[in-house]
């Protein structure tokens, strides 16, 4: 059975694959790009290992980048992304927890936004106190403006 491919992104001729099961693997992507690099449709390919991805432009459509690929013995195409990173589903579903708590402890005054702005206010000053201001400080303060920003464009519904 032929290891699963996903089209990432495709931009008129530029298409970027990835195949997971094969992350990290070297020589099955030297080989992709030895194999495809031969096929006519292909102008260009490059394969990268550690992010498991191909970048190709390939004058056919997914369907011929399907055909060519399969009959290659390099990979199938199905249409479907893979499920996004349980990793980050589960630290947004967590920190959507600890936002409810806060705002029930208090009894919606705040929440994780407005927490987060304040910590970061209060960092930066101490940064600046420190003589930090240029690093640290600048950089606390930043973010908490993209903060503010955020609050504003929810409060104006933009």
């Amino acid at each position: 059975m032929l290891p699963i491919g996903y089209v990432a992104h495709r931009t008129g001729h530029r298409v970027r694959l990835r195949i997971p099961a094969h992350k990290g693997d070297t020589s099955y992507f030297a080989r992709i790009e030895r194999e495809l690099a031969a096929c006519e449709r292909v102008s260009y390919v490059e394969a990268n290992p550690l992010t498991a991805s191909i970048l190709l432009h390939y004058n056919g459509t997914d369907d011929d980048l399907r055909h060519d690929a399969v009959a290659l013995g390099l990979f199938d195409i199905e249409a479907l992304q893979p499920a996004a990173n349980p990793v980050l589903s589960a630290a947004a579903t967590r920190i959507d927890q600890i936002d409810r708590v806060i705002r029930r402890a208090s009894n919606g005054s705040f929440d994780l936004l407005e927490v987060a702005f304040v910590g970061l206010i209060g960092a930066s000053i101490v940064q600046a106190l420190r003589g930090q201001a240029l690093g640290p400080a600048s950089t606390l303060m930043a973010n908490a403006l993209a903060i503010l920003a955020l609050h504003r464009a929810r409060r104006t519904g933009r």
